[in-house]
């Protein structure tokens, strides 16, 4: 609940100064987002406490083998599909001589891979 307090107030600080001092939409974007999450949270984590139906519910898909094994699935496809979609945007944006973008989209596949390196070495020895 602490949390959701922090982003809910976090997202209301960045909107309020964002009208002070007249920051582009892309702060006061993320204040709203930051407020809507904590928001979202705060219900969720409240009714966590008190609906015991509930509860049980979440407890139980949070330990679901079924659960764990599909959202580590998804979790791959999500990184298979971003590193493809990154690697053609990079020769794309090269093509049409948006260079910056391609260094973008090419730096970012350098770094997901290099983390997949990381993490596969670090759970391969546990």
């Amino acid at each position: 609940m602490i949390w959701s307090i922090f982003e809910i107030l976090s997202g209301l600080a960045l909107n309020v100064f964002c009208i002070f001092l007249h920051l582009d939409l892309y702060w006061s974007g993320m204040g709203f987002a930051l407020t809507i999450v904590g928001i979202i949270q705060l219900i969720r984590c409240t009714r966590y406490k008190r609906n015991s139906e509930y509860r049980e519910k979440r407890d139980v898909e949070a330990r679901d083998e079924r659960n764990l094994y599909i959202a580590g699935k998804a979790w791959t496809w999500a990184g298979i599909l971003y590193v493809e979609i990154s690697a053609v945007a990079s020769i794309v944006f090269r093509i049409i001589g948006k260079e910056d973008l391609s260094l973008a989209a090419s730096y970012s596949v350098c770094v997901i891979i290099l983390l997949y390196w990381v993490s596969y070495f670090l759970l391969r020895r546990k």
